[in-house]
């Protein structure tokens, strides 16, 4: 492919437009452009302020719209962001009594479906394919990591064009972990010498509405005025906790996770934003995954919009956004080089379509087919042709499947790994749908046992949290902290079932976006637990 006219040099270009940088003073540039060179941001001028030293030569794109950070996700279980939306059948209290033993029609609805994929070393490269193109393509240029295991007892994270909260493999990005040994999370001394380890932990707490989920929270008190909370911990969901919880959690330095969608679809309700902010607990958004939540974090902005409003609309745009960005970036201690746009921080950002109104609110308003350019690293991943020609020329793009053709992906990467590249999103598609419409005889075919080849070489398979524990498994719920030993109840990385499991049925893929996914939207108009009018108003948001 030749370059266009205005392509720039490679590894050196300039971006112009709306620049809305997030940065702690809110600086917004309407008429700017944003120097881009070896994957870091330049320089960030107004437009007709003389071009920083090296890029006399380079010719600004004229992006047409507004350019921001790239989002980060700080919740999410990705390689189950192939399933489709549940209708949940009824309210619950707490994550057991969905999850796992707690519901034998989960087989049916996750673990069946994700061990068939999981396993099979055709469709495990896929999963991974599909579920990085859908963060990229809902504007996600940071996420939660996918983690594999081999044979060979192996354990590791996959390295994957999106960026990787849980690795990094960057002095200037500190990685988070999300997984805690047993010992430690029956021991909260231990638990606490855990904490003040120089990592963040990810760490599903106090999720539900009822009594056992706050006493997932209240244990952290293992002796009086002493908790297992330190600026290390990193809350997800928190829906269990009161306005004096929040205030020890904040006066301990934790933060949370907010995934309001996914809330009030399993429990009707979700976290008390308004004593969360009241206390001052830094918070992020996650959209949890595709069975119980948002596609990605561009419709989980909409979601958390409308929560905020029916709470007495406790934050602004301009903080939902902050959510996203520069403070998920805070809880990350990653905001020195991520999370807003400036002369020396990397160049992770999107552009989305227009320059006109509040430059926040039309974050939020964008729908999926407004998104105009995501880039990671400095490298245009995902975007119109007219900028992914100007921004990588001579690399091959592919459509997205389900989207028009003005929208491509660049999906190559010399450093990728084996496991995936090579492999397209086609590809991908195809495979996917034609196993998840299969289950049934896919499910009853034997599964070699996972030992090495003949050859000696290793074999992989995809660690899934919700299913079973492989030594591998992410995000998981801290027991009920005790002398004697967990009392945790089944949930993520416990889900053995104890009755006699459902058949597997015929599972449609998810579509990687919500404006043109029919079912997602009828299936979301019939959710029981959502507020009156919310479903309704979502949808407008969306399409």
């Amino acid at each position: 492919m030749s370059p266009g006219a205005d392509a720039p040099d490679t590894g050196r270009f300039a971006l112009r437009g709306r620049i809305v940088t997030l940065d702690a003073a809110g600086t917004v540039i309407e008429d700017g452009t944003l120097y881009v060179a070896d994957a870091h941001i330049a320089a960030v001028l107004p437009a007709t302020a003389p071009a920083p030293p090296g890029f006399e030569g380079v010719v600004p794109v004229d992006t047409r719209g507004s350019v921001y950070p790239g989002l980060i996700e700080l919740h999410n279980h990705l390689p189950y962001d192939v399933l489709p939306l549940w209708q949940v059948p009824k309210k619950y209290g707490n994550r057991s009594q969905w999850g796992g033993s707690g519901n034998p029609a989960y087989r049916t609805l996750v673990t069946g479906p994700m061990k068939v994929l999981g396993q099979d070393p055709r469709l495990m490269p896929a999963v991974v394919r599909y579920v990085e193109a859908k963060a990229l393509v809902n504007g996600t240029t940071t996420s939660q990591g996918i983690a594999l295991f081999s044979n060979a007892g192996a354990r590791r994270m996959y390295r994957g064009i999106v960026r990787n909260v849980e690795q990094t493999d960057t002095p200037d990005l500190p990685e988070a972990a999300s997984r805690i040994a047993d010992v430690e999370a029956s021991d909260a001394e231990k638990f606490l010498a855990r904490l003040k380890q120089p990592h963040r932990l990810l760490l599903h707490l106090a999720e539900g509405t009822d009594a056992a989920a706050r006493a997932h929270f209240q244990a952290l008190q293992f002796k009086p005025g002493t908790w297992a909370i330190t600026e290390n911990l990193v809350g997800i969901h928190c829906t269990g906790l009161t306005a004096d919880d929040f205030t020890v959690f904040a006066d301990h330095g934790g933060s949370m996770v907010w995934s309001p969608l996914s809330n009030l679809l399993l429990y009707g309700k979700t976290a008390d934003i308004a004593a969360a902010k009241q206390a001052g607990v830094l918070m992020g958004l996650g959209s949890d995954w595709s069975v119980s939540g948002s596609k990605g974090l561009l419709g989980e902005l909409k979601a958390a919009r409308l929560a905020s409003t029916a709470a007495g609309s406790v934050f602004s745009d301009q903080e939902l956004v902050a959510m996203v960005t520069r403070d998920a970036a805070r809880i990350l201690r990653w905001d020195t080089a991520l999370g807003s746009l400036g002369a020396g921080m990397r160049a992770d950002l999107i552009v989305v379509d227009g320059a006109d109104g509040d430059p926040y609110t039309s974050l939020i308003d964008a729908r999926d087919k407004d998104i105009r350019l995501v880039a990671v690293d400095g490298v245009a991943r995902y975007g119109s042709r007219r900028l992914m020609h100007a921004l990588a020329p001579g690399e091959t793009l592919e459509q997205v499947p389900g989207m028009s053709a003005d929208h491509v992906l660049h999906l190559h990467d010399g450093t990728a790994d084996t496991i995936v590249a090579g492999l397209t999103l086609t590809d991908a598609t195809e495979r996917l749908t034609g196993a998840l419409a299969d289950l049934p005889a896919l499910a009853d075919a034997p599964v070699p046992p996972m030992t090495a080849a003949p050859d000696g070489s290793v074999r992989w398979q995809l660690a899934l949290d919700e299913i079973e524990p492989t030594g591998a498994e992410l995000r998981p719920r801290l027991p009920l902290l005790s002398a004697s030993g967990s009392t945790h109840p089944s949930g993520p990385g416990i889900g053995v079932l104890t009755a006699a499991p459902a058949e597997l049925e015929p599972v449609v893929l998810d579509a990687l976006t919500a404006s043109g996914d029919h079912t997602f939207l009828h299936t979301l108009a019939d959710e029981a637990n959502l507020p009156a009018d919310y479903a309704e108003a979502l949808s407008r948001l969306l399409t």
